[in-house]
């Protein structure tokens, strides 16, 4: 959800067309079970307060193999089957210049903020100023 601004007084709450629900930001943790990975894995993995495969991923192996039932080859397994669901967008050097290049920087209408923020605002980014600007 994104609120819009109709007019300075009033903000209108509008669903976003990219996203249509949370499933398509987390994948659940009981489709590795269709990876061949076995359901009281799965089981424990919850337990120990997985839910996503995003989740998964962001713990180190050391750390899955903590988990009392999941052996270094078993969590290797798993770990495999989550990459299969979860596409991290790794990307090079060069496509990460090209997303830089497409950054268009927006003017604030004041020089002196524009030349503290090397420009203006730019996209793609958040931005947060705080405090007295003189």
């Amino acid at each position: 959800m994104v609120f819009r601004a109709e007019d300075q007084s009033q903000l209108q709450l509008v669903k976003r067309q990219d996203i249509d629900d949370e499933d398509d930001l987390f994948e659940v943790i009981d489709k590795l079970i269709a990876q061949g990975i076995n359901a009281g894995d799965v089981k424990k993995l919850q337990e120990a307060g997985i839910y996503t495969c995003n989740g998964l991923m962001m713990h180190t192996k050391k750390n899955l193999t903590g988990i009392k039932g999941l052996s270094e080859a078993k969590v290797d397994k798993i770990c495999e089957a989550a990459e299969k669901i979860v596409n991290f967008g790794y990307s090079n050097g060069s496509d990460a210049l090209t997303r830089r290049k497409s950054v268009i920087r927006i003017t604030t209408e004041s020089q002196a903020l524009d030349e503290l923020l090397g420009g203006g605002i730019e996209t793609r980014a958040i931005t947060e100023a705080f405090g007295e600007f003189r």
